[in-house]
C-alpha cells in the first residue's frame, strides 16, 4: 500500500509550480510524459475510508481547514491543467520555416544572394538575376512555411480545449461550512465535495455517500452510456472502480458526497491531456522521404560544386569567379518547384477528399494514409453504429430475432419495458436517455405507444440502478383494474433469482429446473453473440394488501420484489455498420493489418471483431487491460508479432499509447481510430491519427490528422486508397520537375568548361521552375489511381525518389531535353553567324564590354550590346525548346508502367496545364515589360519549331523503354534500370 501511495506522492512532486527538481523547461517537460506514460498506481480507493481521511488530513464532516486547504494550495498549486513549453508559436513557426526541402531553398536562396555581393563588389555594372532569384526563393519558402504553420498552430490549442471541460465553481465544505460557489481551481486533495445532477466533476473523488449516483463518462472513454458509482468496494484498476467519479465528467442522475483524490494535471482527465499536449507526432513517411531526398540532392549539388572548384581553378579562373560559378551550380541543382508542388497537391487532394466525407488537417497524413501498414481501430461509433438496437428477445424456451416475420411481443414485455426505464419521451417524439433505455423505447414504438402506456400506468414509486443490486424497480398504478404493478429490468442472473414463474402466452408457468437451464443457454448465447443482455420481470400486488391510500417506501423497502414473473430476455447490440466487412476486406487485401483497441468488455469486443472480418473465432487473440498492465514493452512487441489477429479491450488512455509505440517499434506506419479524450495520446503519437466527426470530441478532432465526417470506417479504405494514387502522382510530379532540372544544370557545365555563351540564364531557369512547370506538375496529382492501387502491399522500401528515376531523368529524358535546348541555341548562334565550333572557348571576349568589333564566323563584327541582345534571344530559344519537350515529358510522366495509348489524355487538368505552360511562355517571350524582366526575347516564328524532333524522339523512346518493362524485354534491364 505504502509503496503505491509513495509512487503517487513522487509524481506528484513533479507537477508542483514551482518545479522542485529545478530541471530545464525541455528536460521538466521530458520528465513529466515519461511519468504520465506510467499507469496510475494508488490505492487510494481501496484503502477504507477513515484511513483515507487519515492520510489526507480531512474530516468527512467538516472537511479541510481553511489554513491546510491554503498551504496545500500553495505547495501544489490550482487545480487547473499545466500548459506544456514545448509548443509556443515562435518555436512552431521556425520549425516550419526550416524543415525538410525548406532548408535547401533557404541555402539556395543565401547563396544567391552571396554571389549577388560578390559581383556587386567585383562589377561596376553586377547582374541582378541572382539578387531577384534569392528573394524569389525566400518567398516560397515564407508561403511555404506559413501555410504549413497556419495548418498545424491549431494543434498547439489542445490544452486550451481540455481546460474548457472543467467547471468554473463546485459544492466544497471547509471548516464545517457549506460553500456552494467554491471556484474548482482551488480545490486541493482531501477537499469534501457534494455533486448533483447537472453538475460536472471537479476532480477526482472517492464516492462517501450517494443516492441514484450516475455519470456519463464519455468525456473520457467516448462511451455514452450512463454508469453508477457509489460507496462499494473499489476494483484494483481505479479507471474501473465503482467508487471513483472523474474530473470533467456529468453527473446526469442522483447525488454524491466524495472526497478529492487528485487535482489538475494527476487527475485521470489532467493525464490524458497531459500526455496529448506533448507527445511529439511521429513523423510522416512523406516528411522522411522529402529529409532523405533533401540529403541527397545537397550531397549530389556539393559534389558538383566542387568538381567545378577544382575544373575552374586548372582552367585559370579567379578565385572570386570560381565561388560564383560554384554557387551558381549548386542553385542550377535546387528544384526550387518542388516544394509548392508538393504541397499545391496535397492541398487538391485534400479538397477532393472532403467531398467524400474526409477532412483533413495535416497535409502530409494524406500520403500517410497510403503508407500504413497497420490501423488501430475503436469499435463504437468507427466500426458500429453507436446505436443501440435490439436484436433477440427470448421468451419462453424460445429466441426470436426482431426481423423474424412470426415475431410479435406479448403485451406484458410492451407495458414492462416502456414503464421501467428513465428515459424520456419530448413532445415532438425525440427520446432522451442511455442508450439501452433508448433502443428499447424506439423498439417499442414499432409495436405501441410508450406515452399512453406510461399515462395508463403512472409511476407510483422508483429504485433505481445500482451496481450492488444489478437491477431496477418501480411501482406503478394499473388505472384500469385498480392495483398497483411492480416491474422489474436487470442483469438476467440476478432477476432470474427473484422470479418463480415465467411468462407462457396468456397463462403463466412455474419456473422449473429445465426452464431455468433454457433461461441460461439464452443468456450465454445471447452474450457470446456480443450482444448486451436485460431480463424482465413484473408482479401484479394484492389490492387487498396495497390498497390505493398505500405509501411505498424505496429507502426501507415496503414492498415486495422476490416471487416476480419472468417476462422475457432481451438482446441489445451496437451492430456494426453494413459496409465495414466489406471495407475491412480490401484493406486486409491491400496489406494493411486492422487492431481493435477498444475500451469496451472483451466478448463484446471479440464478437464484433470477428463480425466485421476484424478476426476469425478460432484464431483472434484478446488482450484486456489487465493484461497489458503485466507486460513489458517486450513481450507486448512479441505478443504483436507472434498474433497477427489481435483484439485490445478494455484498455486505458496509456495502454491505447503503449499499443501505439510498440506497433512503430514493430515498424509500422500506424493509423489511429478514436473519438473519446481518452484517444488523444494515441492520437498525437500515431503516425496519422483519424477521429470521427459526429460522435467525436473536440479534443480528439484537435488531435487527429484526419476527421471521418460521416464516422466511417469504410471512409480510411478510400483515403488508404487516395494516399496510395497520390504517393504515386508525386513520383510522377517529382520526375517531371528533376527533368528540367537537367537542361538547367549543364548549359552551366557549358558556361565554365568549355566558355559558352550562357545558353541559359538565371531568370528563364526561374520562369521554369517557378512559372511553366507548375501548373503540369499538380496537374498530375488528378491522375487516376492504377488498377492494382489496393491489391499491392503496403509500401517499405519504395522512395519517392529513387536511383531508378535518377538514372531516367539524368540519364534519358533530361539528356534529350538538354539537347533539344542546345540545338535550338546552336541554330540560332549559326543563323546570326556563330557557328558551333567558334563558339567554344570565345566567352571571356562575348563578355567583355571593352570588346566592341567581335568577329562571327562570317567576318562580321558585334557589339556588346548587339551580342548581348543575340545572347538574350539563344537563350530565350532555349528556354522555349525547354517549355516544348517538358510538354511531352509531362504528356510521358502520366504513366510509370502503361503506355500512353492505352491510358489516353483523360486528365484535363493536365491538359488545360500544357496548354497553360505553352501560352505562358508565349506571354514571358512577347509582353515587353516581362521578357524585359526575365531577360526573354520575342522569338521569331520558325524558333518555336526547332525543338519539335525532340518531343517525338523522347515519346518514342519513352514508349519503348515502358513496353520493354511491360514485357520483361532484354532480360528485364529497363525493369531494374529505369521503372521507379
Amino acid at each position: 500500500m505504502h509503496s503505491r501511495t509513495s509512487s503517487l506522492s513522487s509524481i506528484t512532486e513533479l507537477f508542483r509550480p514551482n518545479n522542485p527538481k529545478r530541471l530545464r523547461s525541455r528536460d521538466l517537460s521530458s520528465t513529466r510524459l515519461n511519468a504520465l506514460k506510467k499507469e496510475i498506481e494508488t490505492d487510494a480507493h481501496l484503502i477504507p475510508l477513515k484511513n483515507l481521511y487519515s492520510l489526507l488530513g480531512t474530516d468527512p464532516i467538516k472537511g479541510l481547514t481553511s489554513a491546510k486547504a491554503s498551504e496545500l494550495l500553495q505547495y501544489y498549486g490550482p487545480n487547473t491543467l499545466t500548459p506544456t513549453t514545448q509548443f509556443r508559436w515562435p518555436k512552431m513557426l521556425f520549425k516550419s520555416l526550416f524543415t525538410g526541402f525548406s532548408i535547401l531553398i533557404w541555402l539556395g536562396a543565401l547563396l544567391c544572394l552571396l554571389a549577388y555581393v560578390i559581383e556587386s563588389s567585383t562589377k561596376a555594372r553586377p547582374s541582378k538575376d541572382n539578387l531577384y532569384l534569392g528573394c524569389v526563393l525566400v518567398a516560397v519558402d515564407v508561403i511555404c512555411g506559413l501555410f504549413s504553420f497556419f495548418q498545424n498552430f491549431k494543434s498547439s490549442k489542445i490544452l486550451k480545449i481540455f481546460n474548457n471541460m472543467i467547471p468554473m465553481s463546485t459544492h466544497c465544505i471547509r471548516d464545517g461550512v457549506w460553500n456552494p460557489a467554491m471556484p474548482v481551481a482551488h480545490l486541493v486533495k482531501g477537499d469534501i465535495v457534494q455533486v448533483k445532477s447537472g453538475d460536472i466533476i471537479p476532480a477526482d473523488i472517492r464516492i462517501i455517500e450517494s443516492k441514484g449516483f450516475k455519470v456519463d463518462n464519455s468525456s473520457l472513454t467516448g462511451e455514452c452510456i450512463a454508469v453508477s458509482r457509489s460507496n462499494t468496494e473499489g476494483s484494483p484498476n481505479i479507471l474501473e472502480s465503482l467508487n471513483v467519479a472523474f474530473f470533467s465528467t456529468l453527473c446526469v442522475e442522483g447525488w454524491a458526497f466524495g472526497v478529492v483524490l487528485c487535482c489538475g494535471d494527476l487527475t485521470a482527465l489532467g493525464r490524458v491531456a497531459g500526455l496529448a499536449a506533448r507527445l511529439q507526432p511521429a513523423p510522416s513517411p512523406l516528411s522522411r522521404e522529402i529529409s532523405r531526398f533533401m540529403r541527397c540532392m545537397s550531397v549530389f549539388a556539393l559534389c558538383l560544386g566542387i568538381v567545378i572548384a577544382i575544373a575552374s581553378t586548372i582552367l585559370g579562373y579567379p578565385f572570386i569567379q570560381t565561388t560564383i560559378f560554384v554557387i551558381g551550380i549548386i542553385v542550377a541543382n535546387i528544384p526550387e518547384g518542388l516544394q509548392p508542388t508538393v504541397t499545391a497537391s496535397l492541398t487538391l487532394t485534400a479538397q477532393r477528399m472532403v467531398k467524400k466525407n474526409c477532412l483533413v488537417k495535416n497535409l502530409e497524413a494524406i500520403e500517410a494514409l497510403g503508407a500504413v501498414t497497420t490501423i488501430c481501430s475503436d469499435k463504437t461509433g468507427t466500426l458500429t453504429k453507436n446505436k443501440m438496437c435490439i436484436l433477440h428477445i427470448w421468451i419462453w424456451n424460445r429466441t426470436y430475432s426482431i426481423q423474424d416475420p412470426d415475431f410479435e411481443t406479448i403485451a406484458a414485455l410492451k407495458i414492462c419495458g416502456a414503464l421501467c426505464s428513465t428515459a424520456t419521451i419530448a413532445p415532438n417524439g425525440d427520446i432522451h436517455g442511455d442508450a439501452s433505455e433508448t433502443a428499447i423505447l424506439h423498439f417499442l414504438c414499432t409495436y405501441d405507444d410508450p406515452v399512453t402506456v406510461r399515462s395508463n400506468f403512472p409511476k407510483i414509486a422508483e429504485i433505481p440502478f445500482n451496481s450492488i443490486n444489478k437491477y431496477q424497480a418501480s411501482v406503478h398504478l394499473d388505472k384500469k383494474l385498480s392495483r398497483y404493478l411492480v416491474v422489474m429490468k436487470g442483469a438476467p442472473e440476478f432477476i432470474l433469482l427473484r422470479c418463480t414463474s415465467v411468462a407462457l402466452g396468456d397463462k403463466d408457468k412455474k419456473i422449473t429446473k429445465e426452464v431455468k437451464e433454457a433461461a441460461d443457454k439464452a443468456v450465454e448465447d445471447l452474450a457470446n453473440a456480443g450482444e448486451r443482455v436485460l431480463a424482465f420481470a413484473d408482479l401484479t400486488l394484492d389490492p387487498n394488501e396495497y390498497p390505493m391510500d398505500y405509501d411505498f417506501d424505496t429507502e426501507e423497502i415496503n414492498f415486495p420484489l422476490e416471487g416476480l414473473r419472468l417476462i422475457g430476455i432481451i438482446g441489445l447490440k451496437d451492430p456494426p455498420r453494413e459496409e465495414v466487412k466489406n471495407a475491412i476486406e480490401r484493406v486486409r487485401a491491400a496489406g494493411v493489418r486492422v487492431m481493435m483497441v477498444t475500451g469496451d468488455h472483451p466478448a463484446t469486443a471479440k464478437a464484433i471483431a470477428v463480425e466485421v472480418g476484424i478476426a476469425a473465432a478460432a484464431t483472434c487473440h484478446v488482450v484486456t487491460g489487465n493484461d497489458l498492465r503485466n507486460m513489458n514493452p517486450d513481450l507486448l512487441y512479441l505478443t504483436l508479432e507472434k498474433h497477427y489477429e489481435i483484439v485490445f479491450a478494455r484498455t486505458s488512455p496509456t495502454q491505447k499509447l503503449q499499443i501505439v509505440e510498440a506497433c512503430q517499434r514493430h515498424g509500422s506506419v500506424v493509423a489511429v481510430t478514436g473519438d473519446g479524450v481518452n484517444d488523444a495520446p494515441a492520437l498525437r503519437r500515431a503516425d496519422i491519427g483519424i477521429s470521427m466527426g459526429i460522435t467525436g470530441s473536440q479534443v480528439s478532432k484537435q488531435t487527429a490528422d484526419i476527421i471521418l465526417m460521416d464516422d466511417n470506417f469504410a471512409t480510411i479504405v478510400m483515403g488508404i486508397e487516395e494516399g496510395r494514387k497520390i504517393f504515386d502522382n508525386l513520383k510522377k510530379s517529382v520526375c517531371y520537375i528533376l527533368i528540367s532540372n537537367v537542361p538547367e544544370i549543364l548549359p552551366v557545365f557549358m558556361f565554365i568548361l568549355f566558355s559558352l555563351p550562357l545558353p541559359l540564364g538565371v531568370m528563364t531557369i526561374l520562369c521554369v521552375d517557378l512559372g511553366t512547370d507548375m501548373w503540369p506538375a499538380v496537374s498530375l496529382s488528378y491522375e487516376q489511381a492504377e488498377s492494382d492501387v489496393m491489391k499491392r502491399p503496403p509500401r517499405h522500401s519504395d522512395p519517392l525518389v529513387s536511383s531508378r528515376m535518377m538514372i531516367l531523368v539524368y540519364g534519358h529524358l533530361g539528356l534529350i531535353e538538354f539537347a533539344s535546348g542546345m540545338f535550338a541555341y546552336f541554330t540560332v548562334m549559326a543563323e546570326h553567324g556563330f557557328y558551333p565550333a567558334d563558339l567554344f572557348g570565345i566567352r571571356q571576349r562575348w563578355d567583355n564590354e571593352a570588346v566592341s568589333d567581335l568577329r562571327d564566323s562570317l567576318g562580321q563584327e558585334w557589339t556588346y550590346a548587339e551580342r548581348k541582345e543575340l545572347e538574350r534571344a539563344c537563350q530565350a530559344t532555349y528556354f522555349v525548346a525547354v517549355v516544348v519537350t517538358q510538354m511531352m515529358n509531362g504528356v510521358i510522366c502520366k504513366t510509370r508502367y502503361n503506355s500512353i495509348l492505352d491510358v489516353g489524355m483523360k486528365n484535363k487538368v493536365l491538359n488545360y496545364g500544357l496548354v497553360f505552360e505553352l501560352a505562358l511562355a508565349c506571354v514571358l517571350c512577347y509582353v515587353p515589360v516581362l521578357n524585359d524582366f526575365f531577360c526573354t526575347y520575342p522569338l521569331r516564328f520558325q524558333w518555336w519549331f526547332l525543338a519539335i524532333p525532340f518531343p517525338v524522339l523522347l515519346l518514342s523512346f519513352d514508349e519503348f523503354r515502358k513496353y520493354c518493362i511491360r514485357r520483361e524485354r532484354f532480360g528485364r534491364w529497363y525493369n531494374k534500370l529505369t521503372y521507379y
